[in-house]
């Protein structure tokens, strides 16, 4: 039987594999910061067509105009011949050849990553250092509208003696000069980051899946292994938590580098379906190992970040969506994704500063602040998360508070058998068997259900603004 269904397997890899979109990124400059990409479908399209780049990125609450770093885009007919694309006229972040009935067999397109780091928030950036390329794909990968589902096989190619590592497809034995990458859909593809050059470290742990971590600091080697406990260690409390994890593999992503314009450049975190990304000067790295009490102490981030992977990744609700968009939505509920997401290293942890900084984001913040609901926090959170962190610290607070007092009641009516632990393993499976976003109708009734006890009081109270 193992083996009839691996040759099906075979067969519907050949089948589909002239059905793939084929992307290809190209950085062989080391004089230049511009990567080359280009996609080509698997026949050619009639116009018109859409090259579409992303301004909406899962985790980000905000937009990030992907398209302004964008340069010499063109479509090549099935001659060879190059024709300029004409971006939208109202600024979209969408490129069209219009020549009616006329094919195109591929688009062609330049990024600047240095552009992009001066220009984005540090945790949506790709960089470029000597030696070094760190992508997001999402920022260098746009997509062709009507395309999205189809079947992907990315190539990389760059220098003969530059290392390669995908998260989409993790590795220790890494490749050099040339990577392919296949994913079942350009959203997959636009969820992964690169490392490549000659720079960075790959290390492998052993965990309940494994797990890589992939560092480039740019002044010295970092200590790994303590990321590692921290991550392996993470990995056991969310499977506890959850029952099960959703990837078989995870990806570590650290990246410390001096910025390129004089400023701050504070640590930021990006979570991803199978991995997280890390971002920060160099002025934190880690020299030596820590102590048992320092690496619990340093943990909640890390495990916050690989818990994003199961909320709001894999169980979400309202109008967030666990995929790039080209509009950023307004989203009423940014308080379950993240507040909801802080509780879970509060209630493991045990770390008394953790409800301190909940308790003085929510009621020590502007009166600006306070004097708005719930929902109203969060759909002002939807676009200014990072850029004004009072609201993101505020509207996560909130949720995290919200959690607490729920835990507290559910245990306190059940003699200790029922907690919240109980809630997020129910939402989660909800949204594993139901295969779609809940509502915000549908949240306070199955909260309600996950221990058939009534939460809707202390649903309600926090859903006012703060007295």
């Amino acid at each position: 039987m193992k083996y009839s269904i691996f040759l099906f397997s075979i067969s519907f890899l050949c089948l589909n594999a002239s059905a793939q979109l084929r992307y290809t990124l190209k950085y062989q400059d080391s004089t230049s910061p511009v990567l080359k990409i280009s996609i080509e479908p698997s026949s050619p399209l009639t116009a018109p067509v859409s090259f579409i780049m992303p301004r909406s990125v899962p985790g980000t609450y905000g937009v990030t105009f992907y398209d302004r770093f964008i340069t010499n885009i063109y479509a090549i007919n099935n001659r060879g011949e190059k024709i300029a694309m004409s971006k939208n006229e109202n600024d979209a972040p969408r490129w069209i050849y219009a020549d009616s009935g006329k094919q195109i067999a591929r688009i062609e397109y330049e990024v600047n990553l240095n552009k992009i780091e001066r220009n984005a928030a540090p945790s949506d950036a790709s960089i470029i250092r000597p030696g070094f390329t760190g992508i997001l794909n999402y920022s260098v990968f746009g997509w062709i509208e009507g395309t999205e589902k189809q079947h992907v096989q990315c190539t990389i190619n760059t220098f003969d003696n530059w290392s390669i590592f995908s998260t989409n497809q993790p590795t220790t034995q890494l490749a050099k000069g040339s990577f392919e990458i296949s994913t079942e859909s350009y959203n997959v593809l636009a969820d992964g980051q690169i490392f490549m050059g000659t720079n960075f470290r790959v290390k492998e742990f052993k965990g309940v899946t494994p797990l890589f971590v992939a560092s480039y600091c740019q002044t010295e080697n970092e200590w790994l292994d303590d990321y590692g406990l921290q991550e392996t260690m993470s990995m056991k409390i969310l499977k506890d938590y959850f029952g099960e994890l959703p990837f078989q593999h995870y990806s570590v992503m650290l990246i410390k580098s001096l910025p390129l314009e004089p400023g701050n450049y504070p640590p930021f975190g990006m979570e991803h379906l199978n991995s997280s990304t890390f971002f920060g000067d160099t002025t934190s790295l880690r020299r030596s190992a820590m102590s048992l009490d320092e690496v619990k102490r340093t943990m909640p981030t890390f495990l916050h970040h690989m818990g994003h992977s199961l909320i709001p990744l894999r169980c979400y609700g309202d109008t967030y969506r666990p995929y790039v968009q080209e509009i950023p939505p307004i989203i009423n509920n940014i308080w379950f994704n993240e507040g909801f997401m802080w509780f879970l290293p509060y209630d493991e942890l045990k770390l008394p500063r953790m409800k301190t900084n909940f308790d003085n984001s929510v009621y020590n913040t502007s009166p600006e602040i306070k004097k708005l609901s719930l929902q109203q926090l969060s759909q002002a959170a939807s676009t200014m998360y990072s850029a004004d962190f009072r609201l993101g610290r505020g509207v996560y607070s909130r949720g995290a508070l919200m959690a607490i007092e729920m835990n507290n009641y559910l245990k306190e009516k059940t003699g200790g058998k029922k907690s919240m632990k109980d809630v997020f393993r129910y939402l989660y499976q909800w949204s594993k068997k139901n295969n779609r976003p809940f509502t915000m109708e549908e949240f306070p009734l199955l909260i309600n259900k996950a221990c058939n006890i009534d939460l809707s009081k202390i649903y309600k109270k926090w859903q006012l603004p703060i007295e």
